[in-house]
């Protein structure tokens, strides 16, 4: 489902978790882009995962320089996803980050 909003929450697996928007996609050096930025969080907890998606490209193989909407069922799948790559939402420490594709996974 898309959404407009800037944060939002996602359940999986019972849990509920925190999502906001850190960023739109944006160019980098070289003329590479990077796509949206999402932190994660579980609602009871502050440890934090920085998912990155890749920039969202137009049918000529452009990067999109529109604003993008936010998928949650793609933020779901971004939660499975950081957990199996390592992620502990109830443990303390600094954020991390994880480059997902574009479903989330």
């Amino acid at each position: 489902m898309l959404t407009r909003d800037t944060t939002g929450t996602v359940e999986v697996d019972g849990d509920i978790y925190v999502w906001e928007l850190r960023r739109q996609p944006r160019p980098t050096h070289g003329g590479q882009w990077e796509g949206i930025a999402v932190t994660l969080r579980h609602q009871d907890f502050k440890r934090e995962a920085i998912v990155q998606f890749p920039p969202p490209l137009r049918p000529n193989g452009r990067p999109d320089t529109e604003k993008q909407f936010v998928n949650t069922e793609y933020v779901r799948n971004a939660v499975t996803a950081v957990i199996e790559a390592g992620w502990e939402p109830t443990s303390r420490g600094k954020a991390v980050s994880f480059d997902v594709d574009g479903e989330g996974r």
